[in-house]
Formats: structure tokens, sequence, C-alpha cells
């Protein structure tokens, strides 16, 4: 007998379950290749379609063209497989496939079930041998770890796409003995928007939960103690690349006490400018005069203060606090911070908004771990799980505001977050911040914050030794070649040399360059100029190079120490030991080869040590960056201090030493 057909749309329905046989209300499709559900032939290589098809909560299966081989190029893509899998398709084994739009009409198994997380609703399908999909509707601001109301299927026989309001979505079982007899396959379509950005949504919502439903449904970051060690934190969150709250970082902290609106609004000078935005409007960043912010902080005006503290005002609030404990000592960015090389600033910022001011969802910028302590305030954070890029979690053009609000990016897709499915069946999750507690999210992990009421916090970006291959890379590639050399040789130990070395960017003097936006390497000065191959850092190492008395050298002093000095060959011995007499008239003798090397100029940009005479009489060595060389001979330098000094005699104030990177050094 042919199953009553029901319109889940008409009534509510009873929980129920269907007995007997089912048979499909319509035909199926003749063959794979021509139902809708199949995507048009593109060129792909075979083993990353199945790999990306495995990874998507969209694809069902990978086919090969109908007389395609394994050496071919030419795949379909299919939302829908079920039983008509040929043998030239790789069906996926995930159990289910997301489809956006609704179930509407077929033999109801349960109707507007509550209480059920997405993985919960799967379960619940599949232990019923009769289910053969189910659809909830999309948006609700209460219970956010739950879906609103689940309605699961014996049979699918209608179903409403989207038609672009995002408020349906529905999963269809992969079983194809569950849906050999009732599934109509035709009703289900390929969706090529939706398979590349399947977690964007529509932003147009215009109410936020409440603060007790986003800590009813923080369920899932841990919170730990902040008097952990250094060590046991990097091994069991920063390594693990794991999001945690820490307690209590800010109990010593003056910040505890002055940083409230009334204490901070007379603060500052009032022609001081911060970034900042102001009103509910735009989110565009400006520098605003501080007497302007103070008013809106006392006025109750929407505004939010997200600035660096490297300006002079800045600094000054910087006497509040100190790094927390677990993560103080584990930035491989601070030394060239020290020296005023920085990453458009030194990554510290400090954060003050009223409700619904904060940011959508994103991933920091360069590489870089971050922590965020709050001191007043709540902050409502959803993180994401890993390998979930920010571009997927837009919202919609077609449905959606010109400019998106963080308010409105949380209405709408916040508030879904938990309620959607990641790749390998992983799920975002709300968080809660209080006062006092301090959050670590690691590089790479996609978050967004929310401020419900009138908040202040600080926070850094670091690099951790824990992503050394992507700090590396940024460092290597970041087009200023002071960040790799210092960092290699003042900031990384043995191991970590060892491991950079073994990176794709070896020979460093070579692969080392910027690298543009689409990825590509340009070989190009930081001005944009074409940089001739005779100015690339040059290897001051020639094995070839064989010495003769009055060459121009440098020579290691006493040949074991890292200092390089400008010098000539007086004598050559009959062991093939060298003789030499520096520039400032002091001499070496008995020097191996090994100690001996070819001298070249020095050039502008280079890194070297200068000497200065210190009042005791002592020469003190400043590392120091070549800034101009004179007509004679002489250099300027700038110490990474930021004292300058003119007219250096080369070989007598300027020394060069090792640079590890080097062969043969």
């Amino acid at each position: 007998m042919r199953p009553r057909k029901t319109r889940t749309s008409t009534a509510a329905v009873s929980l129920a379950v269907v007995c007997g046989a089912v048979v499909a209300s319509a035909a199926s499709p003749l063959d794979l290749y021509e139902g809708p559900f199949t995507s048009q032939p593109r060129e792909d290589d075979l083993l990353h379609a199945i790999h990306t098809c495995d990874h998507s909560v969209t694809c069902a299966g990978i086919s090969l063209a109908s007389n395609g081989t394994v050496e071919s190029h030419t795949i379909y893509e299919h939302s829908f497989v079920g039983p008509l899998a040929t043998s030239k398709t790789h069906a996926s084994d995930k159990p289910y496939t997301f489809h956006r739009g609704r179930i509407t009409a077929g033999n109801i198994v349960a109707a507007d079930v509550t209480g059920l997380t997405l993985r919960e609703a799967k379960e619940m399908c599949t232990a019923h041998d009769d289910c053969v999909g189910f659809t909830y509707p999309l948006w609700s601001l209460t219970d956010l770890n739950h879906l609103p109301n689940v309605t699961l299927f014996a049979t699918l026989e209608d179903f409403e796409p989207d038609a672009g309001l995002d408020e349906y979505r529905s999963y269809v079982s992969n079983d194809p003995e569950r849906t050999a007899l009732t599934v109509d396959a035709n009703l289900l379509s390929y969706d090529e928007k939706l398979t590349k950005r399947p977690y964007s949504g529509c932003c147009k919502k215009t109410v936020v939960p409440t603060m007790e439903e986003v800590e009813k449904a923080d369920t899932v970051m841990p919170r730990i103690s902040c008097n952990i060690s250094r060590e046991e934190f990097f091994l069991k969150y920063e390594v693990p690349r794991k999001p945690v709250m820490l307690v209590g970082c800010d109990e010593e902290w003056p910040a505890r006490t002055e940083w409230t609106y009334d204490k901070l609004a007379p603060r500052f000078a009032n022609e001081s400018k911060w970034r900042a935005r102001l009103g509910g409007k735009s989110e565009s960043y400006s520098k605003i005069k501080w007497e302007v912010l103070a008013n809106a902080m006392r006025e109750n005006k929407p505004f939010y203060v997200f600035d660096q503290l490297m300006h002079p005002e800045g600094k000054n609030v910087e006497l509040d606090y100190v790094d927390p404990a677990p993560m103080r000592g584990g930035n491989l960015y601070a030394e060239m911070n020290s020296r005023g090389i920085m990453w458009a600033g030194p990554l510290r910022w400090f954060c003050i908004g009223k409700f619904g001011s904060g940011t959508k969802s994103h991933i920091d910028p360069f590489s870089s771990d971050a922590w965020n302590s709050l001191i007043k305030g709540h902050k409502w954070w959803i993180i994401y799980p890993e390998g979930v890029t920010d571009r997927q979690t837009f919202c919609r053009g077609s449905c959606s505001n010109d400019e998106v609000l963080t308010r409105e990016w949380y209405e709408s897709i916040g508030v879904n977050a938990a309620r959607t499915e990641y790749p390998n069946d992983k799920y975002a999750y709300h968080v809660l911040q209080r006062p006092g507690e301090t959050i670590y999210v690691p590089d790479g992990i996609v978050h967004s914050v929310f401020n419900f009421d009138a908040t202040i916090a600080v926070t850094r970006n670091y690099g951790s030794a824990a992503n050394l291959d992507k700090v590396w890379e940024e460092a290597c590639t970041s087009g200023d070649d002071r960040k790799w050399k210092i960092m290699y040789n003042l900031v990384l130990n043995k191991e970590q040399r060892r491991r950079v070395r073994d990176s794709k960017y070896y020979p460093f003097h070579q692969n080392c360059k910027e690298i543009d936006i689409k990825g590509s390497k340009r070989d190009k000065t930081r001005k944009g100029k074409n940089k001739p191959k005779e100015e690339m850092v040059e290897t001051l190492w020639h094995p070839s190079f064989d010495p003769k008395i009055g060459d121009s050298v440098e020579a290691r002093y006493n040949g074991k120490h890292n200092e390089w000095y400008k010098g000539r060959i007086t004598k050559i011995g009959k062991k093939g030991l060298y003789d030499v007499k520096y520039d400032d008239d002091d001499t070496d003798k008995g020097l191996k080869r090994i100690a001996i090397r070819r001298y070249i100029p020095l050039k502008k940009g280079e890194i070297v040590k200068s000497k200065v005479i210190a009042k005791n009489g002592d020469d003190l060595w400043i590392l120091s960056v070549i800034t101009k060389v004179n007509n004679d001979g002489t250099v300027n330098v700038k110490h990474f201090d930021g004292e300058k000094l003119e007219s250096l005699p080369a070989g007598i104030f300027v020394q060069r030493f090792d640079w590890r990177y080097q062969k043969g050094s």
C-alpha cells in the first residue's frame, strides 16, 4: 500500500513511528549523471576531489566521467548518490548530506522534537530503521546548542529549496539501502554556491539572545587557573592548538581598579587620537580624539576603541598590566618588537566598547596566537573548529545589508554556529567571558567577539614556538630581511634553526622574499621596485677564494670568536696559516683558512655591530643597521634602540658577525 503523504507545514504531528514497508512516490532518475543533484563536469585531480568531498558537508560522492579512467581529470560532484552509484563513483562514507531547504511531504517518523543537538538528531535518525532524513527551522534565540524543532521522515516525497530565505535546513541519508525506494532524488539539486560556502547565511535579523542564554550554552570551553606553569601551558594548550580560558591572571594588576569608564575618561589628553569607531551605523575605523570618546562613555553613546599600545598615551596603559604568566617569555616576535621592527605595530591592543560592538568572524593576523584579558563587562565568543576559514562564515551578499555589522552577524550566523555541522562532524561553541578571565586562542582558529555590555579589555598577539613553521614563514616572507635574520640568529635555538633549514625557504637568502596576496613570490623591495641580483644578500664565505699577501679580507678574531674585522694578509706560512693586520693596527697570527674570507664592501641595510665607547672606556658593540655608505668608505648606522651615528670608519668601528643561515659560515 502506498504510504500516506503528509505535509509538515499543515499541522504539528505527535511523536510517531511508521511501521511496514515503504515505497517511493516518484520514479528515480535514469542514472547518476542525469540527476539534478549532479554538478556540471569539471577538471580536477581525482584524489583531490575525493578528499575535498569527504570533508564537505554537502558532497555525497564523486564520479569519473562514464568513459573516464583513473588518469583522467573530468569529474562530477553529487549532493545525492544513494543506490545510483556506478563502478566509477566514490560514495562518501559520511552518514548524511546537508541540503538547504526543507522536506515538505513524506511519511513522518517523529515531529517537532526538541532538545536535540545536530549530532543527536543524526544519531536518532540512524537509530530508527525507517528514517531517511530530517528537517529543522534554522533560527532561534533560545537553547543555542540545540535545534529548535526537528521532524524526521521515513520518505522524501517533496522538497522545498531554500530560495534565498535561509529559514530551513535538511539532512538526507547517504545509506543506499535506506534511500533506494524512499527518496525521490529528482527533488534534490546540486547547489554550487552552497558547496563553496555552506556555513554562510542571511544577515538581517535584529535581536540577539540574552546573556543568560549564552551562559547556558557555555558548556565546552575548559577553564583553568592562571597559576599553571609556562611549560605545562605550552605542552597542554599551545602545542595541541587548544583554546582555553584562564582565571585569575589579573589578580595583581592595577587595571582591576584603574580601568573604569569614570577613571579612564579624564586619564588621557583630550587631543590624543585613538583608532576607534563611533555610532552604530558603520564599523569603519578612524582616528578619533579622546575627548569625543570620553563624552561617548559619559553619555552612553555607542563606540568601540581597538587601538595598539604604541603611541605615548597608549604606553601609559601598559603600567597597569603584565603578560599573563603562562604566556610570558613565549613570544618569538618579542626580539624584533624590542628593536623597533614590528608587524604593523607591537600587537598589543586596548579594547573598550559598549553593547553591540566587537568583531565578526576572523583569524588573527601574522600567524599569531592571542590572549585577551577582560577587566570589565562580558564578551560573547564563538570558537570555530580547526579547518573552517573565516570566508566560509561570511554573510551572503544576496540577502544581507551592504555593510554587515557585528551585531547583525551575531543575530543571524552567530546564533546558529553551534547548530551547524563542520567537516568531520565538528561543531563551533559559545563562550561567555567574565571579568577576570583570560581567553587563549591559537593561530588559525576562526573566532568572533561580541560585547554584551560596557567592556574594557587588553589583548596581545604573539608568535608561539608551537606554531614555528607558520611563524617562520611569516618572518621569511614579510619583505623585511631583518625580521628573519634576527629571528634566526637571536631568537631560535639550535633545534628550531634545524627545523627552519628543513623548510621550503632554505637557502633563505634566495627564498625569503615577500609573497603577494595570490601567494606567488615577487622579487621586490618594500617600496615595490625591482631588486637587481647583485643587491641580493651575498654569501661571504667563498671556498674558491685563494687569499694572497696584500689581499683585503675579513678575519675571525683569534680564529674562534664570532667577530669579523677588516684587514689585510701580511704573511702566509708554510702550513697554510695566515697572519692578518687589521685596520685598527691590531694583528692576528697563525689563522686557519676557515677564519679568512673575502672582504665585500658594506652595504646599506646590512645588519652589523658598531662600536661605541662607554664612560669607563670599554668598547661596547651594539647591533645596528647601516643606513648609508659614504663616499669616503665610512658608514652611517642606526642602533636598534633608535640612536644614530655617522661617518664610522668601517674597519675600526664596524664588525660583521656570522648569520648562521649561510652555508659554510
